[in-house]
């Protein structure tokens, strides 16, 4: 996402097992990267970003956490992102959430550092998702989390990357913490990448849903980044991320056709994440700020939404938020 870039301008941080896991949704979802952040310059204060984009996206993407990876962070995290999932269960959207604050150690920005403290703050935070029920495992259709972010851009400063042709042993401790826990043994792990695939080819065989940002690129060159992430990534599950921000030094307007037409007629691509809603001042503008790109995302992304709640029948009682508990709606049946 660029995100250390972006961040430091006008963002701050409040945020040996199998291969990979079996589960995978079925489901499209629309939603833009990092839906919980916020601008210090909103065009259109008075509420939480989840308030403005909730009619046209199907699931928030939750971003923020602490900065904080001690103990105490961590908890703060914890009260953050689950406070978020409560937004987004009220709003009958799906929701992925960070593990970064929760399995590496490492501020707001930078590389990321082995956490011998993973296996106990994934489990805190992942039992407290189950008891609250915004997890459901293995139910995409009816959980508020479908995914877990596991790190943004991990072959992006070589921190992560491969070693010895294998997995970076910080990047599968975090894993070995996330597929640990029962309830989120089988949970896909989303990650974007930058386009080095080549340095960070074994990490990519143990993530579930995989993408890249290359902002500005052509038809042409999107096409081939895309077709040589496949050719590392068989089997899994993809997500598109359009640049979508005006004026920003590391971020422009990606066309949208090629994203759209990916998520609507390429059934590996599970997830379009547009980059991003908020603007960060008045010359940095984001989707909310740019009318012609908030009419094509708000009807593409409802179109999107409109699919999913009308998928099933579970689906559409998840998307009207009926009042029942989880275990008689799953006696309801599909």
């Amino acid at each position: 996402m660029k995100l250390r870039s972006i961040l430091a301008a006008g963002i701050a941080a409040c945020l040996m097992l199998p291969l990979a896991a079996q589960a995978q949704s079925t489901q499209k979802y629309f939603g833009y990267f990092g839906g919980d952040y916020t601008s210090n310059n909103p065009s259109n204060p008075g509420g939480p970003t989840i308030n403005e984009i909730k009619g046209h996206t199907n699931l928030y993407s939750i971003a923020f956490w602490s900065g904080d990876t001690s103990p105490a962070g961590k908890t703060t995290s914890e009260t953050y992102v689950l406070g978020q999932l409560a937004a987004a269960k009220a709003a009958h959207m799906h929701a992925v959430v960070p593990a970064t604050p929760f399995v590496f150690q490492g501020t707001g920005t930078g590389c990321r550092f082995m956490d011998s403290d993973a296996a106990r703050g994934w489990s805190s935070f992942a039992q407290k998702m189950v008891d609250q029920g915004y997890l459901i495992p293995d139910d995409p259709v009816r959980s508020t989390v479908v995914a877990v972010y596991l790190v943004d851009e991990p072959n992006g400063d070589g921190c992560l990357d491969d070693v010895n042709d294998a997995v970076n042993p910080i990047l599968q401790n975090a894993i070995n913490a996330i597929r640990g826990f029962p309830a989120t043994g089988t949970l896909p792990m989303a990650s974007v990448l930058t386009t080095d695939f080549k340095s960070f080819k074994r990490g990519i065989e143990v993530i579930d849903w995989v993408g890249f940002d290359q902002y500005g690129d052509s038809d042409k060159d999107w096409a081939g980044h895309m077709s040589s992430l496949k050719n590392y990534a068989p089997g899994k599950k993809f997500i598109v991320v359009p640049g979508a921000m005006q004026g920003c030094a590391n971020v422009s307007v990606d066309s949208t056709g090629r994203f759209t037409d990916a998520l609507s007629n390429d059934p590996d691509v599970v997830w379009m994440a547009p980059f991003m809603w908020v603007s960060l001042s008045g010359t940095c503008l984001g989707v909310r700020d740019l009318p012609s790109l908030r009419a094509t995302y708000t009807n593409f992304g409802l179109s999107i939404k409109n699919q999913q709640c009308n998928s099933s029948p579970a689906a559409k009682r998840f998307c009207q938020a009926a009042n029942i508990s989880p275990a008689v709606d799953y006696l309801l049946g599909d």
